[in-house]
């Protein structure tokens, strides 16, 4: 039974924080490449809300590693986002409601996508596990340096308070059409 609450306490705890996301104008984010190097963890930077730098409503996580399934892409273009957990706290995402950040001289800044629809639903990413989701680059996107951040809901082992984070992903490389 105590894993039910648990389990029930992270759905309704990701779903609260998608509903707050999709309140707010609609950022979007970059992906990391799965190229033939390994895993790398998460940068340490928070997703940025449209048009700015920082996240403040999240915390950066090291703990889940986020990658592509291609370093390059064009506009528009889908792929899949896959996410390693490396800690013992379960996650909820979704990884349709990921941003899309673009690198602006070394300032990531958010591209705004405001008429992008997701469903909300959670997905749980369990301790040491691994999933994998689809999703898709939005179009216009100019050519050039990008990342993907997904917001995520951690719950710490034990049952302890559920807190937001954002697990942001390597630069892809998006080429023009």
């Amino acid at each position: 039974m105590r894993f039910y609450k648990r389990r029930c306490r992270t759905v309704l705890g990701a779903f609260m924080v998608a509903c707050l996301a999709a309140c707010q104008s609609r950022p979007s984010d970059d992906a990391e490449t799965a190229s033939a190097a390994p895993p790398q963890p998460t940068d340490s930077a928070a997703a940025a809300a449209p048009g700015a730098t920082a996240d403040t409503t999240a915390s950066p996580t090291d703990s889940v590693v986020v990658t592509t399934d291609k370093a390059q892409y064009r506009a528009g273009e889908s792929m899949t986002l896959s996410f390693e957990n490396r800690s013992a706290s379960s996650y909820a995402f979704n990884p349709c409601t990921r941003t899309v950040e673009r690198d602006d001289s070394g300032t990531w800044t958010t591209v705004p996508e405001p008429n992008r629809i997701c469903t909300m639903e959670a997905w749980i990413l369990d301790p040491r596990g691994t999933r994998s989701g689809p999703t898709e680059l939005p179009t216009p996107l100019t050519p050039g340096r990008y990342r993907v951040a997904v917001r995520m809901t951690k719950e710490p082992p034990g049952g302890g308070a559920a807190s937001a984070v954002v697990a942001v992903s390597r630069p892809i490389e998006v080429r023009a059409q």
